[in-house]
């Protein structure tokens, strides 16, 4: 009451003053003003912050300038990045801002991707990203859309006195030690709790609701009979594309579709019976098959790159000598130079499955999808259309309805093709599956952007 006087104080100064804990004040408000010696206030505001990845870029600087400040007037993407000293997760975002701020222009020559700077004006993102509380609408907004400031409603408290004052006869509020020696408590009046006072929430900590949501479906995969399996994060082109009957100028093997690793840039294929078998299915067939018809390069094969599926997991497995019956599952982190929107992400989980068993048919395959996507994942509609893998036939890709969002591509599987599964020594028939467990993951949390999955914002965590 010393410390308020006549003026109306707001929560965070009137504890200043006091010395007091604001949830102790907030406790301690409540009680004078149910006997009138104060009046509170409360008053609702929308405030925006930044996120976590916003405090990081208000630090370091948006991905886009550190980019456009690693050219000077053309430089090599590769080098560009290098320069910079941008992560993976940054690399794909630095780029597709740049373009689309208009500073940079992508231009491809020789097999090479280079960077031509166009301009450097400073854009309302970055603006807003120096000063959030002055930013303009158009600021505040751009960093929005980015998942890099959010706006919070918060509550403030303003007390104000009555002009009524406390006497020792409104009770006594704390019971010390020095009362407990000398028996003075006898001669105390208390005042009762009121438990509908405001105090502070407390947070207990758990784990991440996606991290759990993973735990979760390995648990029942290997409740299914489902034996977990895993493999390299930088794997070669052999296991990621060539064991699988990719022949080497198929699109999906170019730099805009897969990360290749620059340094050490090639590893080494130990197995050279398979080696030979991979090359032979390639070049003119097996089981029948007539192959690609091209020379096979070894040295393609021996490159690395960042995997962009789980499936080279299965076909380590397989190459093995796994044994019918055999259900291989694995769940982990796959890349790809994808443009980021709420679906998409440079990196992702993938859920990859295979049966191995004398009597699979593409009709038991379809009855694995449907029964993961819905008892599994969460997923209310799943529909199959036909589509093309170049390890299956047949093949089939699986969408999933996501609330709010619509239908969404979410896996594709097929039955291992008998070329690719012969040269991996396998002589029954193999059904597969790789689902983007993380856009079944959003039905089941009731996300609408993927890239909440992996957000560290502790408040939207804990919504």
């Amino acid at each position: 009451m010393k410390a308020l006087g006549e003026r109306e104080l707001d929560a965070p100064t009137l504890a200043e003053k006091t010395g007091l804990p604001e949830s102790s004040l907030l406790s301690i408000a409540v009680a004078l003003e149910e006997k009138g010696f104060i009046s509170i206030r409360k008053v609702e505001v929308e405030q925006p912050r930044f996120t976590a990845e916003g405090e990081k870029y208000k630090r370091d600087g948006l991905p886009e300038r550190r980019l456009l400040n690693a050219v000077a007037k053309k430089e090599e993407l590769a080098h560009a990045v290098a320069k910079a000293q941008l992560t993976s997760q940054e690399q794909g975002i630095a780029l597709q801002w740049a373009v689309k701020t208009g500073w940079l222009h992508v231009e491809k020559s020789e097999g090479k991707t280079f960077l031509l700077r166009k301009s450097g004006k400073e854009s309302d993102a970055e603006k807003a990203l120096c000063d959030l509380q002055q930013a303009s609408k158009e600021g505040l907004q751009a960093l929005m859309r980015r998942k890099l400031a959010e706006t919070k409603t918060a509550k403030r408290f303003f007390f104000k006195a009555t002009g009524k004052t406390v006497s020792e006869s409104a009770g006594v509020t704390r019971l010390t030690p020095e009362m407990l020696k000398t028996g003075a408590w006898k001669e105390k009046r208390f005042q009762s709790y009121d438990l509908s006072t405001l105090v502070a929430r407390a947070e207990g900590g758990r784990k991440h609701a996606y991290k759990q949501f993973l735990l979760g479906i390995k648990h029942k995969l290997a409740g299914m009979g489902f034996v977990e399996a895993h493999g390299p994060l930088v794997e070669l082109e052999f296991w990621n594309m060539d064991a699988l009957f990719m022949a080497q100028d198929h699109p999906a093997r170019e730099i805009h579709d897969v990360f290749q690793v620059e340094d050490p840039a090639r590893g080494e294929i130990l197995d050279k019976e398979l080696l030979k078998r991979v090359q032979q299915a390639h070049e003119s067939g097996l089981e029948g098959s007539e192959g690609w018809r091209y020379k096979w390069d070894a040295e393609i094969a021996a490159r690395l790159v960042l995997r962009s599926h789980t499936t080279p997991v299965s076909a380590r497995a397989l190459a093995k000598g796994l044994k019918p019956p055999q259900r291989v599952f694995c769940i982990g982190r796959v890349f790809r130079p994808d443009e980021i929107d709420w679906k998409h992400f440079i990196e992702f989980n993938q859920c990859e499955g295979i049966v191995m068993d004398e009597n699979m048919s593409f009709r038991e395959l379809l009855g694995y999808l449907k029964e993961f996507a819905v008892e599994v994942f969460g997923a209310q509609d799943v529909r199959f259309v036909p589509d093309y893998f170049p390890f299956t036939e047949p093949s089939v890709e699986m969408h999933a309805k996501i609330p709010g969002k619509g239908w969404a591509e979410v896996g594709g599987a097929g039955m291992f093709r008998p070329e690719m599964l012969s040269a991996l020594n396998v002589k029954v028939p193999v059904l597969a599956w790789g689902l983007g467990i993380d856009r079944l993951a959003m039905i089941k949390l009731g996300t609408k952007d993927i890239r909440d999955l992996f957000t560290q914002d502790l408040g939207l965590l804990r919504r």
